[in-house]
């Protein structure tokens, strides 16, 4: 969603960042890094509960529903900012330090404890896969991707999450298969290709397909991943819990890799204001704040009316590449992301 800990974290994108073993796929964050917050368990529910929340009435928690989209839509230009100087593993491991900065702490004061209630090998090896998979492959591919493609294209690829996820479910959890969906899954990566080709078909035969498309479809299968992985993880650790030690262990992983690597670590010192702004703004916005509203939001409406509002995510996702580094906003754009999004919405309802 750019994610997560996403979108699921399964919103949703992003994508961002675990997803609930109910149609909830298609609420998963698509900006990537964050794990997915629908599973909720027992003490994730003493500790937010849903009636305190709409006592207090639902408007804020449908600005705040709104707000997570925007957030995360918003990731992909801060994305594509970030990639103008720093290098995909370097911007990687400085978003997620920052988020864990946030995210650590949080875990600690609502649950009490650093740890995670439950601390059994399988449920550390889930996080592990969790977090190379949600958090380090894609974002990677993210940062890649958006070196070298538009902001707005970004994220309506990603926005394919969703159908991805399905056909995951369909094969490694025995999820029914039925035509209804099927069509929905066409429908959206249709649409998808709508964009990218720009509506001539000839100029994916001709080159014409940009390489950071090709990252951001990676983008779209490492979330898949990250998001199935994410269905083993419940009951065995909190939201939170999961959302918190997948960014340690993306952290841990990144390190390691940087130094293999070959990126110069030495560049930091000369990033321009934009791009440390653009790389706070991925830590606290797009993983740390976007992941704490939207688990709110889970909690407040339910997973299904939460996820109405991060199919705005890819709208967002368009309107902030246009107003950042003047995107255009061409018809294939707008009529691709809408046939997408039609699809999208057939999966989740269905």
């Amino acid at each position: 969603m750019t994610g997560k800990t996403g979108e699921t974290s399964e919103a949703a994108n992003p994508k961002d960042e675990s997803p609930a073993p109910e149609k909830t796929e298609a609420a998963g964050p698509p900006e990537g890094g964050e794990t997915p917050p629908e599973e909720k368990t027992d003490a994730a529910q003493k500790t937010l509960e849903p009636s305190s929340l709409k006592r207090s009435g639902r408007l804020p928690v449908y600005l705040s529903l709104l707000l997570t989209a925007l957030l995360w839509g918003g990731t992909f230009s801060a994305g594509k900012t970030a990639a103008r100087e720093a290098g995909p593993l370097t911007a990687a491991l400085l978003r997620f330090a920052t988020a864990a900065l946030i995210l650590v702490p949080q875990l600690r004061i609502l649950e009490g404890s650093f740890l995670p209630r439950k601390r059994s090998l399988r449920a550390w090896i889930l996080l592990f896969f969790s977090a190379l998979t949600g958090l380090v492959l894609y974002n990677y591919f993210f940062i890649r991707g958006l070196a070298s493609t538009d902001a707005g294209r970004g994220s309506v690829i990603v926005a394919l999450n969703p159908a991805f996820i399905y056909l995951g479910t369909v094969f490694f959890f025995g999820e029914r298969f039925t035509l209804i969906r099927c069509v929905g899954m066409l429908t959206a990566i249709s649409g998808t290709i709508l964009v990218v080709t720009g509506g001539d078909l000839r100029s994916v035969v001709q080159g014409g397909a940009r390489a950071g498309d090709i990252f951001m479809f990676l983008c779209v299968l490492s979330w898949a991943g990250y998001s199935l992985i994410g269905k083993l993880l419940v009951g065995e650790v909190s939201p939170l819990a999961a959302n918190a030690w997948s960014t340690v262990l993306a952290v841990a992983l990144l390190l390691p890799l940087l130094f293999f690597s070959g990126e110069d670590l030495s560049r930091i010192r000369s990033f321009s204001a934009s791009v440390w702004t653009a790389i706070v703004f991925l830590g606290v916005g797009g993983s740390a704040l976007g992941f704490t509203f939207f688990y709110r939001g889970i909690l407040a409406l339910g997973p299904n009316k939460a996820g109405v509002f991060i199919a705005l995510v890819p709208f967002f996702g368009v309107l902030c590449g246009a107003v950042v580094f003047g995107e255009k906003i061409t018809f294939s754009i707008l009529a691709g992301l809408l046939v997408s999004l039609a699809g999208l919405s057939v999966i989740q309802k269905y």
